[in-house]
């Protein structure tokens, strides 16, 4: 099928059509493979979550009897280690009496019997003394040679073991004929004696102990070819087990060896098949359909819905216009690309296209206009303060000159320079107020010369505020002001103060001097002024720098920036300029 045959049968399917293929192999199918996916990634899960189950159950078994005999160790070795039992064993005695004597002595006065009733079903010393009588806690060593577990502990050599076995005829017929048994030799003491330590366990007990362990499987504790324990098949032999585990698939076995010999531990779990997985998940599984597959659905739907009537209702409104004539479409919901394209629709319906055109012309033109006036205004109000400062500069030389000489003009006339210098460059207005903090220091230190000790002054500015752009040789006619209009005219010595920091993000500027001040009339109308300077303003004034200033820096921050003025009579002012932290550039 060529570009051309499948751009036709795509374009004359209707919408709705269009959305039914988008819904089936767009959305449906990807969805449903995307389930299985999950399905089969909750099946891996689970399959993992049994195995992990096995194992813990596994390790909790084996603990359990790695800690009994180890315990079972640790008291044969105290009974191996104990000097007067030993010596009690491997004395010869000469009657009866005697060894009953030692035994009432040996076994009052030490903890044989705390640690042989503790938690213990049977302890027993076997030993070759023939000159020890047969009871309680000490035997001949000739009984135990017909008991299975001796037989393979001789054969085995080890110092140490355990065995677990079914004893058809125990050599004590009171005792369980499931059998659990750790042996020790006793070796510490170097005598002609032999001596065997055993520590029995009721197998009652063991699986009492067991069925305490929380495990969420079937369970089987072997050892050599006998079951010490089954949780959930307790007349299971061993060959019914090895074939079980032959077929079982969610199987886990594990080996420890202990004591010279080996514990083995099988763990069960049920067989895992996708619908067990469903069965276990059905809430999780139900919420998975609902997310993936019948909300995705209904959205789409409802969106083609959306989408299909609001078009027809645009196809319409374009069909029924004769003689280029269309009518407006009455109500329009939503607000969305379609909801845009029919309220476009509307405004070309209402708007003559050469109307439109004219207008936007018109406005470009004013704009262009605008622009132009703003800057020919801005040159305007920079050339007009050229002369300003050059003057002044002048006459602090002049006054200097008359008063003490001309033996340091040379110094003022290269404060003056560096004044002139900036005043004439103007091809950018925009300095930062480190360099503007430099012209402000000329300026100060020149009119030292005027004023001799009459006048100090000291400039701090926050390093984070130095590489701010302002308009050139605006701060300076704020001290300017300072100085002619506050120190000047008081006799005594004056301070003026230059300081600029951030204050909450916005950038603060105070010049403040101790003048002789303005009252508070004067100062709010001098305010008022300075907040709502235009150029028609400046045109009538007599006096310009200041509100020249304050218009170039309204001009340069939009309008955005504040001036405060605190002044009381007498005591000096403060002018306080505040710009908003959104308008601040600098110079990096």
């Amino acid at each position: 099928m060529d570009k051309h045959t499948r751009g036709n049968l795509f374009g004359n399917l209707k919408l709705s059509k269009k959305f039914l293929l988008m819904y089936i192999f767009g959305i449906i199918l990807p969805l449903v493979i995307t389930d299985v996916f999950l399905i089969r990634s909750i099946y891996e899960a689970e399959l993992k979550k049994q195995a992990f189950t096995r194992e813990n159950a596994i390790d909790s078994y084996a603990n359990y009897f790695d800690n009994l005999l180890k315990n079972d160790a640790s008291v044969a070795s105290a009974f191996d280690l104990n000097k007067s039992l030993n010596s009690f064993i491997n004395a010869l005695y000469e009657s009866p009496y005697d060894y009953y004597h030692a035994y009432n002595t040996t076994i009052e006065n030490s903890f044989f019997t705390t640690f042989a009733d503790y938690n213990r079903d049977r302890i027993v010393i076997y030993s070759n003394n023939r000159t020890m009588l047969n009871g309680n806690y000490f035997h001949p060593l000739s009984e135990a040679e017909d008991e299975v577990w001796y037989t393979k502990y001789m054969e085995s050599g080890v110092n140490e073991a355990f065995y677990a076995y079914y004893d058809y005829e125990p050599v004590m017929r009171s005792f369980d004929q499931k059998r659990f048994i750790y042996i020790r030799r006793m070796t510490n003491t170097k005598s002609a004696v032999d001596k065997l330590v055993t520590i029995e366990h009721k197998n009652w007990r063991i699986s009492e102990d067991l069925s305490e362990i929380l495990v969420d499987c079937a369970m089987f504790v072997c050892c050599d070819d006998y079951i010490i324990y089954s949780n959930k098949y307790p007349n299971t032999d061993y060959q019914s087990l090895q074939d079980k585990a032959a077929k079982k698939t969610y199987m886990t076995v594990k080996e420890y060896p202990m004591y010279g010999n080996t514990l083995t531990v099988y763990a069960f779990t049920e067989d895992l098949t996708i619908t067990n997985v469903i069965s276990n998940n059905i809430p999780v599984i139900l919420l998975l359909i609902i997310v993936t597959l019948i909300i995705p659905i209904l959205l789409m739907k409802i969106l083609e819905r959306s989408i299909t009537e609001r078009i027809s209702i645009l196809g319409k409104a374009f069909g029924e216009g004769d003689n280029d004539i269309f009518q407006p479409i009455k109500e329009i919901k939503g607000s969305d690309e379609i909801s845009a394209l029919m309220h476009n629709y509307n405004r070309i319906v209402g708007i003559n296209s050469e109307l439109t055109n004219t207008i936007y012309k018109d406005k470009l033109r004013e704009r262009e206009i605008d622009i132009a006036r703003k800057n020919a205004e801005l040159l305007a109000l920079q050339s007009q303060i050229n002369p300003h400062f050059l003057f002044n500069a002048l006459e602090s030389i002049r006054m200097h000159s008359i008063l003490k000489g001309e033996t340091e003009t040379a110094e003022m006339v290269q404060k003056l320079a560096v004044m002139q210098r900036q005043n004439v460059e103007w091809h950018d207005d925009a300095v930062t107020i480190e360099e503007e903090e430099g012209f402000i220091d000329a300026y100060l230190q020149l009119q030292s010369y005027r004023f001799g000790e009459r006048i100090s002054f000291d400039i701090d500015i926050d390093d984070e505020c130095k590489h701010i752009l302002i308009p050139k040789l605006t701060l300076v006619t704020f001290v300017e002001n300072a100085c002619v209009h506050g120190i000047e005219s008081k006799s005594s010595q004056g301070w003026i103060f230059v300081r600029v920091y951030k204050k909450e993000d916005d950038l603060v500027i105070e010049v403040e001097d101790t003048g002789d001040g303005m009252d508070e009339e004067d100062a709010a109308a001098l305010q008022e002024r300075m907040n709502n300077v235009t150029i028609d303003t400046i045109k009538k004034a007599k006096h310009v720098g200041i509100l020249n200033a304050c218009l170039r820096i309204k001009m340069m921050f939009r309008d955005q920036a504040k001036f405060a003025i605190e002044s009381e009579k007498g005591i000096g002012m403060s002018v306080i300029i505040t710009i908003p932290s959104e308008m601040i550039t600098t110079s990096t």
